[in-house]
C-alpha cells in the first residue's frame, strides 16, 4: 500500500499548501512584496532623473516683461582705402599697466579742474610743459578722475621771517631775582612782540601748530631741534637748563617763537617730582607767586608759558587762579599741554581775558615712530574739521626727526603749519 504524506510546513524549502491538482502554488504575499518594491524603484528613478530642486516646494510663476533689445551703436562709415594701400596693423608691443585714459567733459569742470586734467593727461602721455614738481606730484590718475590733497592747489612756501632780538626794554621789569617780563606803558604785551609773525593771506583754516617740549636741558637734543625743524614750531624751554639765554637768542634766529616751561604738581608728588620751584597746591597762593617769578626770571623773550606736568595742581582752582591771573597781568600767553582733561587752566584763562591754547594731544606719548605718525594723522584730521589743532611733542631725536620729514609735505597737503601764538584767542 503507498501512503501519500503531506507536507507539515517546517522545512525551510516548503513552498506552500497543495491545491488540487497536486501542484504547489507560490505565496501570494511574496509576490506582492514585488510589485511594492518595483513601484518604489520606479519613482525614486524619476526624481533622479528629472533632477527638479524645487519638487515639494511651493512655486510661484511670475510673467516677466521681455527685455527691450538693445541696439548696437551702428559702426561708423570707414571711409576708402587708396588703391594699393594697406591698412597698418595695430603695434603688437603696447606697453602694460598703462593708466586709461580719462574721460571728462572739459565743459563741466572748473578752470582749476581742467588745469589738473591737462596736467594729468601730460604726465600720463610723458609730456613735460614744465609743470611744477610739487604740482605734478600732487596729480594721481585713477580711472577717469583727477584726485589732487585737501585744496585745489598747493599752499606757497611763506616768506623767510626774521625775528627782532630780545629782549624789549619796554617789556622787563627788573627785580632781585631777575628780569620779569611786563605790560609796556603802550600796551604791548609779550605775547604779541615775541610771537613769530603770521604772513599777511595765510588761510584762516586747516591751520596746525606744534610745541616741542623739554628744551634747553640736553645741549645735542636743543641744537638739533632748532637747525632741523621749521621756523613755524614753537620751541619749549625748561627752567633748569644752563646757559639758557643764549638757546634761546639762537632758537629766535633761526625763527622759532619760544615759550617756558612752568612745573607743576603731579599726581603722586613727590614719589614724581617734576623739580624744584615746582607749583604745589599745599602751598598758599603768595609761596607759589614766589617760586612762579623765580621761574619766570630765568630768560627773556619767551610769548608765553605752558604746563610741565600739574595733573594735580591744574584741577584745583584755588591754587591755579592767582598764577593764571598773575601770568595774564605780565602779558602771557597760557598753552595747557593737554596732559590733563580736567584742567581747568583754558576755563580760568577765558575767566580772566588771558590768552590761552589748548593742546589737541600729544605726539609722541612713547618714543614709537607708528604712534607719531598716527598723531599726526590725527592732528591732520582735526584740522580739516575744526579748522585748527595743536599738538605736543618731546624734544627726542627721534620725534623731532619724524616731525621735520612730516612737514616737508605738509603744505602741498593742504594744511599750514603756524606758530602756536596764532591759534591764541584772547
Amino acid at each position: 500500500m503507498v501512503a501519500k504524506i503531506a507536507a507539515t510546513g517546517s522545512g525551510p524549502n516548503e513552498s506552500g499548501p497543495e491545491d488540487g491538482d497536486g501542484r504547489y502554488r507560490p505565496r501570494l504575499l511574496l509576490i506582492a512584496a514585488a510589485l511594492v518594491a518595483l513601484a518604489w524603484t520606479g519613482t525614486l528613478g524619476w526624481l533622479y532623473f528629472s533632477d527638479n530642486r524645487l519638487a515639494g516646494e511651493p512655486v510661484v510663476h511670475v510673467a516677466l516683461a521681455p527685455e527691450e533689445p538693445v541696439e548696437e551703436p551702428a559702426a561708423p562709415p570707414q571711409a576708402e582705402e587708396p588703391a594699393g594701400m594697406e591698412t597698418p596693423a595695430p603695434p603688437q608691443d603696447e606697453p602694460q599697466g598703462e593708466t586709461p585714459p580719462l574721460d571728462l567733459d572739459p565743459d563741466e569742470l572748473s578752470p582749476d579742474e581742467r588745469a589738473l586734467l591737462d596736467a594729468a593727461r601730460d604726465l600720463n602721455n610723458g609730456i613735460d610743459r614744465g609743470i611744477d614738481a610739487d604740482v605734478a606730484d600732487e596729480v594721481k590718475i585713477v580711472g577717469a578722475e583727477s584726485v589732487s590733497g585737501g585744496r585745489e592747489t598747493p599752499l606757497a612756501e611763506p616768506a623767510e621771517i626774521k625775528l627782532a632780538p630780545v629782549p624789549d626794554p619796554a617789556l622787563v621789569e627788573k627785580t632781585a631775582q631777575g628780569p620779569l617780563p611786563k605790560i609796556a606803558a603802550d600796551g604791548r604785551k609779550a605775547w604779541q612782540v615775541y610771537a613769530r609773525p603770521v604772513p599777511d593771506g595765510t588761510p584762516t583754516d586747516r591751520r596746525i601748530a606744534l610745541v616741542v617740549s623739554g628744551m634747553g636741558i640736553s645741549e645735542s637734543a636743543t641744537s638739533h631741534a632748532i637747525d632741523v625743524l621749521p621756523p613755524e614750531v614753537t620751541l619749549s624751554f625748561a627752567p633748569y637748563g644752563t646757559g639758557l639765554q643764549g638757546w634761546i637768542d639762537r632758537a629766535r634766529a633761526a625763527g622759532h617763537e619760544v615759550l617756558l616751561e612752568l612745573p607743576m604738581e603731579p599726581f603722586g608728588y613727590p614719589q614724581n617730582d617734576p623739580g624744584p620751584h615746582t607749583l604745589l597746591t599745599s602751598l598758599q597762593p603768595k609761596e607759589n607767586i614766589e617760586r612762579l617769578e623765580w621761574l619766570m626770571s630765568r630768560f627773556s623773550g619767551y610769548a608765553g608759558v605752558m604746563n610741565y606736568q600739574g595733573a594735580r595742581f591744574t584741577t584745583s582752582a584755588t591754587a591755579l587762579k592767582p598764577v593764571v591771573a598773575a601770568l595774564g597781568a605780565r602779558g602771557l600767553l597760557y598753552v595747557d599741554n593737554g596732559a590733563s582733561a580736567r584742567s581747568l587752566a583754558p576755563q580760568l584763562a577765558g575767566e580772566s581775558r588771558m590768552p590761552a591754547v589748548q593742546a589737541t594731544r600729544i605726539i609722541d606719548p612713547v618714543q614709537n615712530p607708528e604712534v607719531i605718525a598716527t598723531s599726526l594723522d590725527m592732528l591732520e584730521k582735526t584740522s580739516s574739521e575744526t579748522g585748527s589743532a595743536v599738538g605736543v611733542a618731546s624734544g627726542f631725536p627721534v620725534t623731532v626727526d619724524a616731525l621735520a620729514e612730516w612737514a616737508k609735505t605738509l603744505r602741498n597737503d593742504g594744511y599750514v603749519l603756524v606758530p602756536v601764538t596764532a591759534i591764541a584767542r584772547e
